[in-house]
């Protein structure tokens, strides 16, 4: 690539042999010539064993273009490429074409339309270590305009701390999603973390958090979605963890985090990843008695919620568990609705009865007094008998009022 040197200013001058000019590169890592920028981080941090995104965004004055773009990225070292795909106009839109992908371990990840070259290695090995990256852009359709960013090294952390953390949160409930990094020796000017959720292909933000160490607001939320994160984790101790609020089913995924540390010199992102799975404690939605209007046979119905899916006992009069029976005893599951039902045919004793529901993470009860509903259903009988002597006298003097009129009008 050339030769590479300090200036004064704390700015980094670069000499390329073969194009015989000089750019410089300002203290936020990125490259200005002719109308291009490219922005990389100086340093990106990942795990063993997990993926980690090599950033790359770019900027020119071709606006409007629409032909193909060619990204390509290599090390720095050995000079191979390890991934070169274009980017074209298709009858959908734009698509990516393949052209090489070393050992299949690379894939874009960011949209080149929208200045973003970023790529992911899908799974960090150890002699990954100190490797420097290159990105490079090319809009091959006008005049061959090429922009090459500077080199991004990337440190791999080993340890025992290298397998997928996975997180247990309740339905309705909170949880903590942990981030932690290493907290720059010196006071960075600002420090942003990002958090995005899904398949790594496919990931979208949902909160963005910015803590610049100037005056004015102590930090800057330009994402949060839905108002349901928020930074709980201590900055200037490497914690960058948040809450999430009222946990959905469907908050249930893989989480990854970047922290982006911007000194005067040089920038690091450092990245860590979480699985976050929500459970469902056992919880019944509602015990009922339902009749059959042929046979006059009652049917306890229990419906609950959970998952794992809820089991379901019963509890009879005496305070003794019911015997598992088929004959006498029904469960169904709705898997898609997470739900159970159990029913309790054959009622013998018009007593208490109570419905036990379990899982893992949480067990309910709930209980019906039949012997109450058949008092109110004789209760109710033995009033309507006693209003019969007042419906019968309301009747007749009814009819007597209208034989009255009759007569009074002939």
């Amino acid at each position: 690539m050339g030769s590479q040197n300090c200036s004064p200013t704390g700015e980094r001058t670069v000499q390329l042999t073969d194009n015989s000019w000089k750019e410089t590169i300002p203290k936020s890592g990125g490259l200005h010539r002719n109308g291009w920028t490219m922005e990389t981080p100086n340093i990106v941090m990942g795990k063993e064993g997990k993926p980690v995104v090599l950033f790359c965004k770019f900027t020119h004055l071709h606006g409007g273009y629409g032909g193909n773009i060619t990204v390509s990225w290599r090390e720095d070292q050995t000079g191979k490429w390890i991934l070169n795909y274009t980017n074209f106009p298709s009858d959908n839109g734009f698509a990516n074409e393949i052209r090489e992908n070393e050992g299949e371990r690379y894939q874009p990840m960011g949209n080149p339309r929208q200045n973003d070259a970023s790529i992911i290695i899908k799974r960090l090995r150890p002699q990954d270590h100190h490797m420097r990256y290159v990105c490079l852009v090319d809009l091959q359709e006008d005049g061959n305009p090429t922009s090459q960013s500077f080199s991004q090294t990337l440190l791999v952390v080993t340890g025992d701390d290298v397998s997928v953390s996975i997180v247990i949160g309740k339905k309705g409930s909170s949880a903590t999603l942990p981030c932690s990094f290493s907290p720059s020796n010196r006071k960075p000017s600002s420090i942003t973390i990002r958090w995005m959720k899904g398949n790594p292909r496919e990931e979208s933000t949902v909160f963005i958090h910015t803590h610049p160490h100037t005056e004015g607001p102590p930090y800057l939320v330009t994402e949060n979605g839905g108002g349901r994160y928020e930074l709980v984790g201590k900055l200037d101790q490497g914690d960058a963890s948040i809450r999430m609020k009222g946990l959905r089913m469907d908050d249930g995924s893989d989480y990854f985090c970047h922290v982006w540390i911007m000194n005067s010199t040089q920038e690091t992102v450092t990245q860590d990843g979480m699985k976050l799975e929500v459970v469902v404690p056992a919880t019944i939605l509602e015990l009922y008695v339902a009749s059959d209007n042929v046979t006059g046979e009652d049917t306890l119905v229990c419906r609950a919620e959970g998952t794992p899916p809820a089991k379901i006992t019963w509890i009879g009069p005496g305070n003794s568990a019911l015997p598992v029976n088929n004959s006498e005893m029904r469960v169904t599951h709705d898997p898609e609705k997470l739900q159970t039902v159990g029913e309790l045919l054959h009622l013998g004793l018009r007593k208490c009865y109570m419905c036990v529901a379990v899982n893992e993470h949480g067990r309910d009860t709930s209980e019906v007094n039949l012997s109450t509903k058949d008092n109110s259903r004789a209760n109710f009988i033995i009033g309507m008998l006693c209003l019969l002597p007042l419906i019968k006298f309301l009747l007749l003097l009814i009819t007597g009022i209208i034989l009255f009129i009759k007569i009074k009008d002939s």
